[in-house]
């Protein structure tokens, strides 16, 4: 009789353990390879470049940006991704220049057919009105050296580098043209069919073109402001910020 009961309870606890491995669901990798152009060419640190409209001599030296609320949509429900995350693409983007630019991978998600991903390029404004130190060390959010502590800020999108003004004959005046406060931050759609497989890496692509962040909708006067670091300065942000609005796809 007690032979018989353990052999009820191995049977019992087997078959929930199929039935659990059997709801167990299907989960893929999702590979975003972040890529930047200039115009139609593929952008290159430290390579010279023409300035829309006015053909200024230029050359980038650094692109870095925070990336949040990353979310992949479908007709069964939305997948959360990251909340939050730092991408710098420098050195993706430095002689020689990779062919998959910047490859950021997400794992863990369910595999379905999503027919586009959202995020946005900067700091949410609840986590934006925050302040380094009120995050753990090791958060992205944590570091200094993206926060304008003036502005009270994160500096969402960092591209920098030198361009050819005042009769330069090659580029010597550096840029900064930063972008931070809430007023910058953007939302971007990526409608595209994204097919998560189990057990399978996905790549998607996504470019931005830094030509398009200087004249994608109103040109940039770079003659008149290299550097962005000041309050007063937000209406300049904002015209760079719905530059790069339509300089991703």
């Amino acid at each position: 009789m007690k032979s018989f009961k353990v052999f009820g309870l191995f049977l019992l606890l087997s078959t929930m353990l199929m039935i659990s491995c059997g709801d167990k669901e299907a989960i893929g990798d999702l590979n975003i390879r972040f890529k930047l152009k200039y115009g139609d060419q593929p952008l290159e640190m430290f390579k010279e470049y023409n300035y829309p409209v006015t053909n200024e001599k230029l050359l980038f030296n650094r692109l870095s940006f925070f990336i949040s609320d990353i979310t992949l949509r479908s007709s069964e429900g939305d997948f959360n991704l990251k909340d939050i995350d730092y991408l710098d693409l420098t050195q993706s983007h430095t002689d020689p220049v990779k062919a998959n630019g910047l490859e950021y991978k997400l794992s863990g998600i369910l595999a379905r057919n999503y027919t586009s991903l959202d995020f946005g390029i900067g700091v949410p404004k609840a986590s934006n009105a925050l302040q380094p130190k009120d995050f753990k060390a090791g958060h992205v959010l944590s570091g200094s050296a993206e926060y304008w502590s003036a502005w009270k800020s994160y500096i969402f999108f960092r591209p920098e580098g030198l361009i050819a003004l005042n009769g330069e004959v090659k580029p010597e005046s550096p840029f900064a043209l930063h972008l931070g406060a809430d007023e910058a931050y953007r939302i971007f759609n990526i409608n595209k069919s994204i097919s998560i497989t189990e057990n399978g890496v996905t790549n998607l692509d996504i470019e931005i073109d830094m030509k398009k962040f200087f004249d994608g909708k109103t040109l940039y006067d770079i003659n008149d402001t290299q550097q962005i670091h000041s309050l007063f300065q937000i209406p300049l942000m904002k015209i760079l910020a719905d530059n790069l609005a339509v300089a991703v796809k």
